[in-house]
């Protein structure tokens, strides 16, 4: 018996010190719910150093005793002792204050020793373990578990309840990590991957030492390759130096030739410029004059449109006035029409109530008359009747009584049968009553409900002439709406034209003063270069882009420097502002270029990217200008396409301005503007153009007009819409009318058969009603004749002496009269009651009849004096509009005499315009020349500057026959190198520009014949550039020599370094092989010992009667190919039951999967066994069969060496064991209790 028992100590459930066992090789652990047995399952779990998250709960202080104990009653000394012992054993423990909690488990090695495992809890959360009475750490307390094979990491010592189903459908990695576990291969993981983590990380380095050593061997054979290329580099290299020098020889020549060739054309134009100057004063004269009589025609016209249009917009407020007149006439006629109707009726109304009155008054006053004739005919009859003295009262009364004991039985009777006869009377009265009102209802309800139907006759009519009505006028509103939407479509088409019209009038005016501006710029630029011979032109003039699709870009770039005027000096540009401001010849921006800072263009935008080119190399400009045109481009990039300028301005993230070819642009700081450039050929507009367009936009207005014309005349599209909108409110008034009109014919005939059917119901009742009580009264009259033969006995003498033939004539007589004076009475007063209420009621009636034709007759008055008001209004109005449109067409006839004037002086000044142009195009087509040929020796003179320059830069020696080239200075100075005469001459000629030659003349006789003759600069360019390009390819490493050794050291230390590297790479991968094959065959030796077993245990589960040789099961890996780490798989648990086809876990049933998965227990602690195993309701799924056999397989296996205790609520597994240990709850002390019973004393 390795476990022998338990004790335990304010442990959960169990207050106080209690001992649980002797256990058996084979224990059952039995008791109701809730007694405490899964907590002895905590018991045995926490002594053997389980964590307390697998013990249901989240602290190890939550195992202390919280319990209370119950209150008792009074009992006996003897009981209180006892229960005082009780306290006194438990340590005044249990009572909700015990501190701390601990568990005790002896345990019996093989050879019989006792092990003494204790672990104490305290409420702080303090835990002690102890080892045969002796504290230990948890380190040497779980190495003595282990020694005797009691795994905790594993658990290979008990089952919780509800692991079994989780066992049996848990994933093949987790199954492979319990195994993995119980084999102990998984201490090693941490080593294992230390060990892994080690050989890649050496492998890793020798990988890098080799890829080293290979690439410093290619640097040496590199090293070697260049070595040769320094001496082919310095001889290219000299021939370039002396290509280079005649090139420049060349050019300087051809600088010197063309200089010369311009002197003299310069020469030749001066004689003709003086002719052509008085020329174009002449003209310039007479242009002027025939503008001044234009500009006082055409202000004549525009104030008379002035006034043309002020009195339309007058007319045109006027006519919504007269629209809205008429529609206060309409509306006050309509008012005046339903006014009359209204009076009409309530007159027709009035009459038929005061008739009705007079009616009921005359009634009213025959039924008072006939009331009093009725009281005075009874009073008259009440005086002829008999009045008996009191002495025969007296003597009545006396013979009544002596009467009343004669015929006593047919007194009774006949009192019973009066009785009868009165109630079937009642009765009888109430059925022909309720007969009468049956008929009398039906006869209401026949004439109500012809009324109803004559009335939904009329409703019809009445709805479907609203319908008519309503249907007209929402035609007439909508053919209003369409010829209104149809005139406004109409005028939006035409006053949009106009406004094209006023815009395209309003444009040829700017144009034609925009060229007007530029033909004065121009006579203004021509002014200032006869005048000032520094004067270059404008920008726009001086330059041009290399293809036409630059030519917006350009424009976008030059910006507000394109119109700017170039001049050579800054006193230059002082003087031509100073002569403008005294001409008043307007404004100019001047650039001189003597003094513009130009920055330096940046070389690396000329290739920076596909499609992006510098603005400056796109456009073409004399030389000497050139300076000018980069101040105003800068450092601008023209970009194909949007895409390009993007990539340049935000991709490469350079600061740079780019434009467009659509002339897009984006800014230095990133903003995006677009757009197109203003300089673009503006339309030339001629007299004739203006003229048309003033037709078409007087033909536009006299469209409009007609249009304002048609609009409709009849109501407003208010007066309608109220009127739909009441039209409908009286078609839904009546529609509701004739709805509730029919209901009420519904509920007319439904309450006409509910009638007839009551009818039907009565009559028989009425019939039977009507024989009982004739036979009532005739059995009445039978006993009455006999009870009246006994009065007469009586009365017979009395009835002599009061002269009646019989005592009852007196008392029918007497009571007669009493009825009938009551009945009259109150008939009379009931009539005459409703008579005087409805005669009120209709008085009511007549006065707001009468009041309400006073009311009418008062609008009547009132409309129709408004009505005659607006007549008037209208009136007058109309014949205001007739004067103004009389007014405004002799406007119009004044108007179109002034335009013919107009149209003439328009003719005269076009053709002047042309004489002055055509004059003034020969003079600056001269002046123009000779500036060009001015413009050409400057140019050429500072190209041979910048020459020179070059060449004192670059250390090339020029052959020079005087001077020397450091006279040359180093920056362009304008105002030293060129020299101008800024008077002209008497004449008006122009000078030839002196140019500044430094003092150095050039020795050209290096130059054959053949070369100044025939040969270009290209033709050097391209000798020059193959040189280039060819020394360029070289790239010649001059250091390759020096670098050689140094890599030849370097390689020698990296060998050794890789052969280090390598030997370390092989000694950590043995150490990872032999970590990895002990760790396997610590797997695969549990692996194949559980997979071996788990067939037969079980076969021995569920083999029987039925399937003796039981079922099937195996393991298997996951993956085949994980021979070499198959820890690091799946393993799949497969379960056939008897009887059945192959089938996955999941697909089992409960009990089948709780038997696979104690069958894999079973299987797994049957490698490294514990010394006992703890199974807590693992047959909750299973039936009585597998339970039976799950006990079979316990107490075959059940041993000293193996022990089994087995928590179950089932008899049929229980009570197969040795031992029994009930628990139950003692209610007394709130704690649970054991009692234990030996079953092996039992058995056969």
């Amino acid at each position: 018996m390795p476990l022998v028992r338990i004790e335990v100590c304010d442990f959960k459930s169990y207050r106080g010190h209690q001992t649980i066992g002797p256990f058996k090789n084979f224990t059952s652990i039995i008791g109701p719910n809730g007694a405490g047995k899964s907590n002895l399952m905590d018991a045995i779990s926490f002594v053997l150093g389980v964590k307390s998250a697998q013990l249901r709960s989240s602290q190890l202080k939550d195992l202390v005793y919280r319990g209370r104990k119950l209150g008792k009653p009074d009992v006996e000394d003897g009981s209180e002792a006892d229960a005082a012992e009780e306290e006194d054993e438990g340590e005044a423990e249990g009572e909700g204050t015990a501190k701390k909690a601990w568990v005790l488990a002896v345990y019996q090695d093989a050879e019989g020793k006792e092990w003494k495992f204790q672990r104490t809890i305290s409420t702080t959360g303090a835990s002690e373990y102890k080892l045969n009475n002796k504290v230990v750490t948890y380190s040497a307390y779980n190495a003595a578990l282990i020694r005797h094979n009691i795994l905790v990491k594993a658990k290979n010592f008990l089952v919780f309840q509800g692991d079994v189903e989780q066992v049996a459908s848990q994933s093949p990695m987790a199954l492979s990590r319990l195994i993995d576990q119980i084999s102990g291969s998984l201490e090693l993981a941490g080593e294992y991957e230390k060990a892994k983590e080690a050989q890649e990380r050496a492998t890793e380095n020798a990988t890098f030492n080799f890829t080293k050593r290979r690439g410093i061997a290619g640097e040496i054979k590199q090293y070697k390759e260049q070595k040769g290329e320094a001496q082919r580099f310095e001889q290219l290299s000299d021939q370039r130096d002396d290509l280079i020098l005649r090139r420049n020889l060349f050019k300087l020549f051809r600088i010197e030739e063309s200089v010369e060739e311009n002197s003299r054309n310069i020469v030749n134009k001066n004689k003709d410029l003086a002719g052509l100057r008085e020329e174009q004063r002449k003209h310039d004269k007479a242009l002027e004059t025939a503008r001044a009589e234009q500009a006082k025609v055409r202000t004549s016209v525009m104030q008379k449109e002035k006034t043309i249009k002020k009195s339309e917009k007058v007319l045109d407020g006027k006519r919504p006035d007269l629209v809205a007149i008429e529609a206060q006439i309409t509306h006050s006629t309509r008012k005046i029409n339903n006014a009359t109707k209204a009076r009409d009726e309530v007159a027709r109304n009035e009459e038929k109530l005061r008739y009705r009155v007079e009616s009921l008054e005359k009634e009213l006053t025959g039924v008072r008359r006939a009331a009093d004739a009725a009281q005075e005919e009874q009073r008259r009859a009440s005086q002829h009747n008999m009045a008996l003295s009191e002495e025969s009262l007296e003597e009545y009364r006396k013979l009544k009584a002596s009467a009343n004991v004669l015929a006593i039985d047919e007194r009774q009777s006949l009192e019973r049968l009066t009785r009868d006869e009165k109630a079937t009377g009642r009765s009888l009265t109430q059925l022909a009553e309720r007969e009468k009102g049956f008929s009398e209802k039906k006869e209401a309800r026949v004439e109500e409900l012809n009324t109803q139907t004559q009335k939904k006759t009329e409703l019809e009519e009445k709805i479907s002439t609203l319908q008519a009505d309503l249907a007209k006028t929402r035609q007439e509103l909508n053919n209003q709406q369409s010829e209104k939407t149809r005139i406004s479509k109409l005028e939006a088409e035409a006053d949009e034209k106009l406004q094209g019209v006023y815009q395209q009038l309003l444009q040829a005016g700017v144009d034609r003063n925009e060229s007007e501006r530029e033909v004065r710029l121009k006579e203004t630029l021509a002014n200032l270069q006869r005048i000032f011979p520094g004067v270059r032109g404008r920008v726009v003039d001086l330059c041009k882009p290399i293809a036409r699709k630059y030519e917006t870009a350009m424009s976008v770039v030059l910006g507000r420097d394109i119109d700017a005027i170039v001049v050579d000096e800054e006193k230059t540009a002082i003087d031509c502002i100073e002569y403008m401001r005294n001409q008043r010849a307007g404004q100019a921006t001047f650039i001189p270029l003597d003094t513009i800072q130009v920055k330096p263009v940046n070389d690396k935008f000329r290739s920076f990217a596909k499609g992006a080119r510098l603005a400056v190399d796109v456009i073409v400009s004399e030389g000497v200008v050139e300076r000018a045109i980069h101040h105003a481009c800068g450092n601008a990039i023209v970009c194909d396409t949007m895409e390009v300028a993007r990539y340049v301005c935000y991709e490469k993230g350079q600061e740079v301005k780019a434009v467009t070819l659509e002339g897009t642009v984006i800014h230095k700081s990133g903003l995006i503007t677009g757009g197109r450039s203003t300089h673009t050929t503006t339309k030339k507009w001629d007299e004739k153009d203006v003229q048309g367009l003033m037709r078409v936009r007087d033909n536009l207005k006299s469209q409009l007009r007609d249009l304002a014309k048609q609009k409709p005349r009849g109501q407003t599209d208010e007066n309608l819409i109220a009127e739909i909108s009441r039209l409908e409110s009286a078609s839904t008034v009546a529609r509701d009318d004739l709805s509730a009109c029919k209901l009420r014919i519904t509920g007319l005939k439904d309450e006409l058969k509910h009638i007839d059917k009551e009818i039907k119901q009565t009559a028989p009742e009425l019939k039977k009603i009507q024989n009982s009580h004739r036979t009532c009264v005739a059995e009445i009259d039978q006993l009455s004749a006999i009870v009246n033969a006994a009065e007469d006995g009586i009365f017979r003498a009395f009835c002599g002496k009061i002269n009646v033939a019989n005592i009852r004539e007196y008392e029918e007589r007497q009571l007669k009269l009493a009825q009938e004076e009551s009945k009259a009475r109150l008939q009379f007063e009931a009539q005459i009651a409703r008579l005087g209420h409805q005669v009120a009621f209709e008085t009511d009636g007549l006065k707001a009849a009468t009041g309400r034709l006073e009311q009418l007759k008062t609008v009547l008055n009132t409309e129709e004096v408004n009505l005659a008001k607006y007549e008037g209004q209208k009136g007058a109005l109309e014949k205001e509009l007739a004067a103004s449109e009389s007014a405004i067409q002799a406007l119009r006839e004044e108007l179109a005499e002034i335009q013919e004037t107009l149209e003439e002086k328009n003719k005269n000044v076009e053709t002047v315009k042309k004489t002055t142009l055509k004059a003034g195009k020969g003079l600056d087509l001269a002046l123009k020349e000779i500036a060009t040929w001015n413009d050409e020796i400057e140019k050429l003179a500072l190209e041979r500057s910048a020459i020179y320059r070059k060449c004192r830069l670059e250390e090339i020696q020029l052959p020079l026959l005087q001077g020397n080239l450091k006279d040359v200075p180093m920056e362009e100075n304008l105002r030293e190198e060129v020299a101008m005469d800024v008077d002209e001459d008497e004449d008006g000629t122009q000078q030839i520009k002196m140019v500044q030659d430094h003092g150095i003349e050039v020795n050209f006789e290096s130059l054959d014949d053949g070369t100044r003759e025939n040969g270009t600069a290209e033709d050097f360019d391209k000798e020059i550039a193959k040189l280039n390009a060819e020394i360029e390819r070289m790239a010649p490493n001059l250091k390759a020599i020096e670098r050689l050794d140094d890599v030849e050291a370097k390689l020698a230390d990296t060998e050794r370094e890789a052969e280090k590297a390598r030997k370390d790479s092989k000694q950590a991968r043995d150490e990872f092989q032999d970590v990895k094959q002990r760790r396997c065959d610590l797997f695969n030796k549990a692996y194949n010992h559980i997979s071996n077993n788990i067939d037969k245990v079980y076969k021995d589960l569920t083999k029987g009667k039925a399937s003796p040789m039981g079922g099937v099961a195996y393991l298997s890996l996951e993956d085949n190919e994980a021979r070499t780490e198959p820890y690091a798989a799946g393993i799949k648990y497969h379960a056939m039951p008897p009887m059945k086809r192959f089938r996955d876990m999941e697909q089992l049933s409960g009990g089948e999967k709780t038997v696979a998965a104690l069958a894999l227990l079973f299987a797994i602690h049957s490698y490294q066994p514990a010394p006992f195993f703890v199974l807590d309701e693992v047959d909750a799924a299973l039936d009585n069969t597998n339970v039976a056999k799950i006990a079979n397989y316990i107490r075959g296996h059940a041993s000293d060496t193996f022990q089994f205790i087995v928590i179950s609520l089932k008899g049929s597994l229980y009570e197969r064991g040795h031992s029994l240990v009930g628990i139950y709850r003692d209610q007394e002390v709130n704690s649970s209790r054991t009692l234990t019973l030996d079953l092996t004393q039992y058995d056969d």
